[in-house]
């Protein structure tokens, strides 16, 4: 049986798109803009609630309230073990979840750090938002103590790094900035010089993949202050190249494409989370033990077992010989 999507019929209307085809391997736009219609309406009415009670957030800047982060979240039917994919994926979004008016960037750079700063503080463009560059002895010199890199990550909005430094850093950020996906420096290629702007201009409009050792992974498609619309958009950019590019270029995304995808979830951090697609088949025929092929594994494991415990008895013999020799 072919691997089917849960569909929730729509009404008829504005905004309302048919899957282009039959196939069960496709995002239905109808179902992706009901739920993102109705995550926001659960998040509009939560802000609501929020301000009609005593509590007040006195953390938030009630002129410039900091809005919800939406997450898709992709759950795959296996683990991910080619250790190429585990490199963050870049996904351009129609619409950016990052102001490049307000963003602060921390750029972190190949020694010597002099060049780079002569270089951003040509381009008035970066300068604007390229707010802080450092070396990477620097780094590891000046930032040693756990509070000096919390108040470091705390100080800039995102941080991007030289990909010929960049797995030298967790060892020296550690913790402090890989616990938590927003803070960990994104990759980027500055050599040669003159890719440097384009580079930051194309990490100001992406969201990241950061897939890890495991069955499940999210990323950010949204905020709450975006329309149905703009988040269905940017869901469709990100499936377009995280599930189908995951055949393909770039060993990135997810693998095996939509038949390793077991389902993917709107959600915001306190919300439930909402299907967009979900697989019926969990397993693929050659996942599925065929008849006798469980007594083969079972003899193939006994088998093993049994020449380990040979070597062992052979070394231990040897190591008793040798013994005996030094003895004598």
């Amino acid at each position: 049986m072919p691997d089917k999507k849960v569909v929730t019929k729509s009404p008829a209307g504005k905004g309302s798109v048919a899957p282009t085809s039959n196939s069960p391997y496709q995002l239905d736009n109808a179902q992706v803009l009901k739920a993102c219609k109705a995550l926001l309406k659960y998040l509009k009415g939560k802000k609501a609630e929020s301000a009609k009670s005593k509590k007040a957030n006195l953390l938030e800047d009630p002129e410039n309230p900091t809005p919800e982060t939406i997450w898709l979240n992709l759950a795959m039917k296996k683990l991910v073990t080619d250790t190429k994919r585990l490199k963050p994926a870049r996904i351009i979004l129609p619409h950016p979840l990052r102001d490049p008016q307000t963003t602060t960037i921390c750029l972190i750079v190949k020694d010597p750090q002099r060049t780079y700063k002569d270089l951003i503080d040509t381009m008035p463009s970066l300068s604007a938002v390229i707010k802080k560059v450092i070396g990477v002895s620097k780094l590891r010199a000046k930032f040693k103590s756990f509070e000096s890199l919390r108040l470091l990550a705390a100080s800039y909005d995102l941080f991007l790094a030289d990909d010929r430094v960049i797995c030298m850093l967790p060892a020296i950020l550690g913790k402090t900035f890989y616990s938590r996906s927003i803070k960990v420096p994104i990759p980027l290629s500055i050599s040669p010089q003159e890719r440097l702007k384009s580079e930051v201009d194309s990490c100001l409009k992406a969201t990241y993949l950061h897939l890890n050792a495991a069955a499940s992974s999210s990323l950010r498609v949204g905020l709450s202050t975006f329309t149905p619309e703009m988040i269905g958009e940017n869901v469709s950019a990100v499936v377009e190249r995280v599930v189908e590019g995951g055949k393909g270029v770039g060993k990135v995304g997810v693998p095996g494409g939509w038949r390793g995808l077991r389902s993917l979830h709107l959600k915001s951090p306190e919300s439930a989370a909402l299907p967009l697609w979900l697989a019926e088949e969990l397993y693929e025929g050659s996942d599925v033990l065929r008849d006798g092929e469980r007594e083969e594994l079972g003899a193939k494991k006994a088998i093993r077992k049994a020449e380990v415990k040979e070597r062992r008895k052979r070394k231990m013999k040897k190591r008793q010989t040798m013994v005996s020799k030094e003895q004598k």
